[in-house]
């Protein structure tokens, strides 16, 4: 008796999946007004409001991404929203822009975190258009060319570059690079003038800049999961705080900050103050962030506290008893607080102000930065 052939099922890429998760559901004007970055944390649609609908959107394209569903599913499911809105027959293509758009930006996102933790092996990536006739003239003339995997062109050019975009990286090792003749470029061309060549008829087309599509300027992998704690300091005060409370705790809960605190380097966001308690100490902005002079600092003196626990200093911001300590300091002490993965409970004392012992900066005196000072345990769970 012969046994049926086994059909192996795709397993869904789960650094999309994260991502997707990890998105802050928002209304259209809010949305708006974020920054390219901020955007690929979020997820609004465009004549949707936020509640029930704009949630059934979420879920569908969350299918879609956990399951493999397709459009034609994704249509079905949000069937009565879309034939609401009107957008159906020649306005169909809004539909097609949402599901495509957001199912291309969620895989690239997982892709260009693969890509990184790889990059050991295969230091080369090369851009890949898809070379048909509506493949746009200067995706096109991207095609084939290749980078170092850590050149600044990535930062621009790191797929998707444009609304509903098809262009893929691919990853390659020095002996492909060298098998295939390929030349490595080191030089950024962005911005640069070409002539781009159609690809059905072959004849150069009109000279254009050569840039990505208005809105798509920037690597939303590297927004995700790259090392964006500085710039992220900067603006965690201006984005909604459901956003920011959200980046916060995927990021110092995860990869991005343990990595960070391997090898500090200017500074990570680590926590957000209310406007209440930042008023408290004339600090302009709300945003906690943490010095590499700082982490050094509690490495040293603290070893015992783990990456993880860092999640604790929003928690003790939350819910930890406030102090005021001076004119430019407050002081938190947390019970029984810390992360499911930390054995028990914890108490913690956390120090944050606008003026920082560790050095010199004129953000320390204009209230620009508040800096976590001190972060420790007081106590462990069956400590007597």
């Amino acid at each position: 008796m012969r046994e049926a052939a086994v059909t192996p099922d795709p397993l869904p890429m789960a650094e999309a999946q994260q991502f997707w998760r990890d998105k802050v559901k928002l209304s259209s004007g809010e949305f708006a007004r974020l920054s390219a970055e901020a955007k690929t944390r979020a997820f609004a649609v465009a004549g949707i409001a936020r509640g029930d609908e704009l949630d059934t959107v979420f879920a569908a394209l969350q299918r879609a991404i956990d399951q493999g569903t397709t459009f034609a599913d994704f249509k079905a499911q949000c069937a009565e929203i879309f034939e609401r809105r009107g957008w159906t027959g020649r306005r169909a293509w809004r539909v097609d822009n949402i599901f495509r758009t957001n199912i291309q930006t969620a895989y690239n996102v997982g892709h260009y975190h693969q890509l990184a933790e790889s990059a050991d092996t295969m230091p080369y990536w090369q851009y890949s258009a898809v070379n048909d006739s509506r493949t746009r003239p200067t995706h096109l003339a991207m095609d084939g060319r290749v980078w170092p995997a850590d050149h600044p062109v990535w930062d621009t050019w790191f797929p998707p570059n444009g609304f509903r975009c098809r262009c893929s990286v691919i990853g390659l090792t020095r002996d492909q690079v060298a098998a295939r003749g390929l030349e490595v470029e080191t030089t950024d061309p962005t911005h640069r003038l070409i002539e781009p060549v159609s690809p059905v008829t072959g004849e150069r087309t009109v000279a254009m800049q050569l840039l990505p599509d208005p809105g798509f300027a920037h690597n939303p992998g590297r927004s995700f999961w790259g090392t964006m704690g500085e710039v992220m300091a900067r603006r965690l005060s201006s984005w909604p705080r459901e956003l920011s409370l959200q980046f916060l705790a995927h990021s110092v809960g995860g990869e991005l900050f343990a990595g960070w605190m391997e090898n500090p380097a200017g500074e990570f966001p680590v926590g957000l103050l209310p406007p209440d308690l930042a008023g408290q100490i004339n600090a302009k902005t709300g945003t906690v962030v943490l010095s590499a002079e700082t982490a050094a600092k509690q490495l040293r003196r603290h070893p015992e506290i783990t990456p993880a626990e860092y999640t604790a200093v929003q928690e003790a911001i939350d819910r930890g008893e406030v102090i005021r300590d001076r004119d430019r300091h407050l002081v938190f002490i947390l019970e029984d607080g810390g992360r499911a993965e930390i054995r028990g409970h914890n108490t913690y004392f956390l120090k944050i102000g606008i003026v920082s012992p560790d050095f010199m900066s004129p953000d320390f005196s204009t209230g620009r930065k508040v800096w976590l000072v001190s972060f420790r345990r007081l106590r462990r769970s069956g400590d007597r």
